[in-house]
């Protein structure tokens, strides 16, 4: 990894001046640009140094991560073994600003570029660069002067929600909270991301949410709400008259109101058209609503900091492109920890695996060592029942205590399960792993067989692509000489959603290659898994409602209530009276954590609970647990106005993942983790009858 580390933070100072950046320069400082052209960055500072502004002179670091979104799991891998090309862009652009859209796109008409730097990710695809702050200063000066009309930089999720939930209105530094902000998503928020972002995004959004509403590590919430809404490009809708094309997108005798910016050598409209192609665009950016702009505006000679990300995805010495036309990733805005993140294409390799597992003491025998993060100890793992003992443990009866009981956790595992351990063993020129299986509903192991057709990559030490690792037809993998690779004890990447639930026994075997043939050596004592990757079930059985002057002890009746129908309720109350709802709801699970009732509504407010909290929170208070039927009794008050109000129910299972995406490392995995989860919900329209 030192190689990687070393070309993360390389020292800037030896990066010679590009012309671009000289001719800035010598307009900055009143020097000749023949002076500038080509000195090292520690020279030409030292010629500044008087010139400039000290504070101009220092150096800005800009970070980033570049990651992969996962079709299967909807997780975003990091990419390792890419390289970073950090480039100075001056691009103008033919901005579509439609008049009923919140969303504004660019079409780049002409661009220059230049690379500043060049930086390799590491094994879970960070990188970091520094640039000298009078290179930053123009980027800001720009939009700060020149692009008054769009903040222009990607929406991320918390812009989107940011209007519509104070706790994400976040205070400016230097008061940050200890911890992003807590918040319930209502139906109405995930009504509004749906409409802009796709079901990933949702759901990844509303399972972290879920585990922050119980009072957990929300960091990985608070990542995810700065990611990209738009994963991949949406295109523009542009009115059919006017994208009239030609096969290369082109456009074709279009009749467009350009306002072209009246600047010395601007082109004109019709110059820009020639260079307009409608396939080509970027976008879509927020668009500001309180400045009057014309549908069609230039934007001319923007400078920016884009990025383009490489990565030899085919093996033949060559690196292809898996990330480009980066404009806009750099939010100039931010105060500090300028940070990006860059979502390569389906092209790049990505790895399930990220930082590498400490801890790890190989004997002279085979061993699998830990699942992810997490060593298959006795206080961390129970081997005889599969389960890990500390990660989403029982709480007490009351169900809302955020005192857990004690001691066992009974908490099965999920997703893509990463197993390491020992297996360079004497002259073992191969391994394998082999599993027995147990369904929930059977007594007996199945024998043992070999996992086969499991492949992934594996980040490289040093240069070049990341290393695929593949199995022969029976399971064999070659033993990798331990200073090639980042991850040096990982035995198998596993998939565990591709396979049934229930109870696995694994063993590691070694084995010797002769003769074209693979002879068992060694094989390891059995390591056992629950899995199981189902979601939670939730279930309304009925909702009712009557007047809230009946007693709430009264029998609710059919002659005393009304029962709402599952589809398209409408409660007709009568004008001036406040109602009772009667909600009794379920939620069951193969290993249930916890599961909750909520309310919202609209207008002036919302539905609120005459009944205590164990008819609407529950947690599992034991690992036999998983069944919960409650009964909840709402009020509608009369002065809340017609409307829509929603009842939801939320259910987690308490399986989880050990691969350190979250917090359980550092916390000694004493967590409680959100991997699966449902939830449904039912809209009730009011009127006054």
């Amino acid at each position: 990894m030192d190689k990687n580390k070393t070309a993360q933070f390389e020292s800037p100072e030896e990066r010679r001046l590009t012309e671009r950046q000289a001719l800035y320069l010598s307009r900055l400082a009143n020097l000749e640009v023949k002076q500038l052209i080509g000195l090292p960055l520690a020279k030409a500072h030292e010629l500044l140094k008087w010139r400039l502004d000290p504070a101009l002179l220092l150096f800005r670091r800009i970070c980033g991560k570049v990651v992969k979104l996962n079709p299967v799991t909807r997780n975003y891998e990091p990419v390792p073994n890419a390289t970073v090309h950090v480039e100075d862009t001056d691009c103008s652009f033919l901005g579509f600003f439609p008049l009923e859209n919140p969303f504004f796109w660019l079409f780049p008409v002409r661009c220059r570029r230049e690379v500043l730097a060049t930086v390799t990710t590491d094994a879970c695809g960070n990188f970091c660069v520094y640039l000298p702050y009078w290179d930053v200063d123009r980027y800001i000066r720009f939009r700060r002067e020149r692009i008054c009309f769009p903040e222009i930089f990607k929406p991320n999720l918390r812009d989107l929600l940011r209007p519509l939930i104070p706790a994400l209105q976040l205070p400016v530094p230097p008061f940050p909270p200890p911890d992003p902000p807590l918040f319930r998503l209502t139906p109405q928020h995930i009504d509004m991301i749906r409409t802009y972002a796709d079901d990933t995004v949702v759901r990844r959004l509303e399972a972290l949410v879920g585990s922050a509403a119980f009072g957990e590590n929300v960091r990985e919430l608070d990542a995810e709400l700065d990611r990209p809404v738009f994963s991949q490009p949406v295109p523009p809708p542009i009115p059919p008259e006017i994208r009239r094309s030609d096969d290369k997108g082109k456009s074709s005798n279009a009749k467009m109101e350009i306002n072209v910016a009246e600047l010395a050598g601007a082109p004109s409209a019709a110059a820009l058209l020639e260079q307009l192609d409608f396939n080509r665009f970027i976008g879509p950016f927020w668009r500001c609503r309180d400045v009057v702009v014309p549908v069609w505006q230039a934007i001319l000679d923007v400078p920016d900091l884009t990025f383009r990300v490489t990565q030899d995805v085919d093996g033949d010495g060559n690196e292809e492109t898996i990330y480009s036309e980066g404009f806009f990733d750099v939010r100039w805005n931010a105060p500090s920890n300028l940070h990006v993140t860059l979502v390569a294409s389906g092209a790049a390799i990505s790895t399930p695996h990220c930082g590498p597992v400490q801890g790890i003491v190989c004997q002279d025998i085979p061993a699998i060592m830990t699942a992810g993060y997490m060593p298959l100890e006795p206080m961390h793992h129970d081997d005889s029942l599969g389960v890990a003992t500390r990660v989403n443990r029982p709480r007490p009866p009351d169900g809302r205590s955020t005192t857990p009981q004690s001691y066992p956790a009974h908490a099965p595992y999920a997703r893509t399960l990463n197993l390491q351990g020992c297996h360079r063993i004497g002259h073992a020129t191969h391994y394998r792993l082999t599993y027995s299986y147990q369904a929930p509903e059977a007594s007996v192991f199945t024998a043992p067989v070999p996992f086969t057709g499991l492949e992934w990559w594996t980040p490289r030490l040093g240069p070049g692509a990341p290393i695929h690792v593949v199995p022969d037809a029976n399971g064999w993998y070659p033993i990798l000489p331990a200073g090639l690779v980042a991850h040096p004890n990982w035995l198998l990447s596993w998939p565990t959603h591709n396979f049934p639930r229930g109870l696995y026994e694994i063993r590691l075997e070694l084995g010797a290659a002769s003769g074209g043939s693979i002879t068992v050596t060694h094989t390891s004592s059995p390591r056992r898994f629950l899995v199981d990757n189902s979601s939670p079930v939730v279930l309304f059985h009925e909702i009712r409602w009557r007047p809230a002057s009946i007693p709430l002890a009264a029998p609710w009746t059919d002659s005393h209530s009304t029962l709402l129908p599952a589809v398209c309720p409408v409660l007709a109350r009568p004008a001036g009276m406040d109602v009772h709802l009667r909600v009794v709801w379920e939620a069951s699970a193969a290993h249930l954590r916890n599961a909750q009732l909520s309310a919202s509504g609209c207008g002036a407010g919302a539905l609120s609970f005459e009944t205590g909290e164990d008819t609407r929170y529950h947690w599992h208070i034991n690992q036999n647990d998983n069944r919960v039927t409650r009964t909840a009794v709402l009020r509608l008050p009369a002065d809340r106005p017609p409307g829509c109000y929603h009842v939801r129910i939320d259910a987690w299972g308490r399986q989880f993942n050990p691969s350190g995406f979250d917090y359980g490392p550092s916390a000694n995995w004493l967590i409680d983790q959100v991997i699966d989860w449902n939830a449904t919900t039912r809209s009730i329209s009011v009127v006054n009858s």
